[in-house]
């Protein structure tokens, strides 16, 4: 996993500021979650080096350059190397560590229930019904599933809670359309909260699919 590579507040000081925000959305630095998971579909050999790798590509490096040579004007109580390492652990680390946590809390998952296979949703499915996986059994679809840091929990501000709004809504049309289940499971630190309700809540749903 790659560590934050300067001070924790003023990490989380530059996060918030949203002179800053502007540079690194999708249109910028581009999809990063979409492109990782590309990343994942097409190697068998996922790691850190290899991510960089396929990130990195000449139009992406040129394009976060741009990006620090206008937070050098704006950030110029921070050296030129922490504004650098600032960039690449916010767009690559970031990133990185996001989806990893992802995997290692779907495994969790895997090991408890060993005869339900959680695949990865594809991107596209992610971005129109807010589902990270689909978990089946034989082949049957029994539910899908949002994983999410605590942090969410806490968003507050009015444009976060009209972004969990629309989440709401999309997990209400999975559900819908799909006709199974939709649960969002949280983590701290990399840990799985609520791991025994979360269990109990997906025996309840096996249960039900056997009867």
């Amino acid at each position: 996993m790659y560590r934050i590579p300067i001070e924790d507040k003023l990490y989380k000081k530059l996060n918030r500021d949203a002179s800053i925000n502007k540079y690194f959305r999708s249109s910028s630095v581009g999809g990063c979650m979409e492109l990782i998971e590309l990343y994942y579909r097409s190697t068998d050999n996922f790691n850190k080096i290899g991510w960089e790798n396929f990130y990195l590509t000449k139009e992406r490096r040129d394009r976060l350059n741009e990006i620090y040579l206008i937070l050098r004007e704006k950030l110029q109580n921070m050296l030129g190397v922490e504004i650098q390492d600032y960039i690449f652990y916010r767009v690559v680390g970031q990133t990185y560590n996001g989806f990893v946590t992802e995997l290692n809390i779907i495994k969790e998952f895997q090991k408890e229930f060993p005869n339900i296979d959680f695949i990865k949703a594809n991107p596209q499915l992610d971005e129109k019904y807010f589902t990270d996986f689909e978990a089946y059994t034989k082949g049957l679809l029994i539910f899908g599933i949002q994983v999410k840091p605590i942090s969410y929990l806490r968003m507050s501000k009015p444009y976060q809670i009209k972004s969990k709004e629309n989440h709401e809504v999309q997990r209400q049309d999975y559900m819908r359309i799909f006709k199974v289940p939709h649960k969002i499971v949280y983590y701290d630190k990399g840990v799985l909260l609520d791991k025994e309700k979360i269990f109990n809540e997906i025996n309840t749903i096996l249960v039900s699919k056997i009867i």
